[in-house]
């Protein structure tokens, strides 16, 4: 069922920490590319907890700690109370929460056409932010059950027993649905949309499973895929219940300590002043350099 529009609105911590990430993106793309033969794509600008990461060339999982750079097709999983946010080289940001697992596929970025970029979330919360504007930019986040297409905005999603936790609270048809409870898929169109302030581009997602696509084009609106094979349902304008106990999952921190804001203020804070003083010397990007190239697999 359709939905009237809603204005979005960016509290004033999350405009700050839109800043300090896009400063801090800034530092990791001037310095040195692979170190491993991998395309580098981002760098960790937020750790909180235990996060792992291993790859075909460090299969065992290694602790991920903040400037790390982050490669294609590094594996990226957190613990009962990790958090990460990725910071990619347009400036894009991909934070996930606890008991998450996240691995980049692919990403082809040139400052001039824009980004192609395709992720997988097969376990946890996560949040996708777009980053500088392009209409060549496009988005696509898989889950075990369904894919996401993501244009311009931000976007909240869930795989497994959250997502079905929270499905619980919404309309019948959601609540109802016989779910899988390891790979049920819960996403949310968070904004901007067409009620949101003159100027701001106006973004949508498509939820694709069962061979049948919905469309999320206003702020609130979700859709939900129980199970494989199922069709998504909605889009329904998830409930206040929803939506913060699906913020929660990405960015509260348990024990009351700040969560990934706090890390994100405090981690971005320590980078900035080498950005602002120039962050060492810039050689001349190359082609697969993350200084101005573009990115390929």
């Amino acid at each position: 069922m359709k939905m009237p529009a809603r204005k979005s609105r960016i509290r004033p911590l999350q405009q700050r920490l839109l800043a300090l990430g896009a400063a801090s993106a800034m530092l990791g793309w001037g310095i040195a590319n692979a170190q491993n033969g991998a395309a580098q794509i981002g760098i960790a600008a937020a750790v909180v907890s235990e996060v792992k990461l291993s790859n075909a060339q460090s299969p065992n999982p290694k602790t991920v700690s903040v400037r790390q750079r982050i490669a294609l097709a590094d594996l990226i999983q957190t613990g009962k109370d990790g958090r990460l946010q990725v910071l990619l080289l347009d400036r894009s940001t991909f934070t996930i929460g606890p008991n998450s697992v996240l691995r980049i596929d692919r990403f082809v970025y040139d400052p001039s056409r824009g980004r192609t970029s395709a992720a997988s979330v097969t376990r946890g919360a996560f949040r996708f932010m777009s980053g500088q504007s392009n209409r060549g930019n496009s988005a696509a986040i898989s889950s075990p059950v369904a894919t996401i297409g993501i244009r311009g905005t931000i976007l909240e999603g869930v795989v497994g027993p959250g997502a079905r936790d929270i499905a619980k609270r919404e309309d019948k048809a959601v609540r109802e649905a016989d779910a899988d409870k390891r790979t049920a898929t819960l996403v949310v169109l968070r904004g901007p949309g067409p009620g949101t302030e003159p100027g701001a581009e106006i973004g949508s997602a498509s939820v694709t499973s069962g061979g049948v696509t919905v469309e999320l084009t206003e702020p609130m609106q979700a859709a939900y895929v129980p199970r494989a094979g199922a069709v998504p349902i909605g889009p329904f304008r998830i409930s206040p219940a929803g939506l913060s106990g699906l913020h929660g999952q990405v960015f509260s921190d348990p024990a009351g300590g700040g969560g990934l804001g706090k890390a994100l203020l405090g981690g971005a804070l320590g980078i900035l002043p080498s950005v602002i003083n120039g962050g060492g010397k810039r050689s001349a990007p190359g082609p697969n350099d993350p200084a101005g190239g573009a990115v390929k697999p």
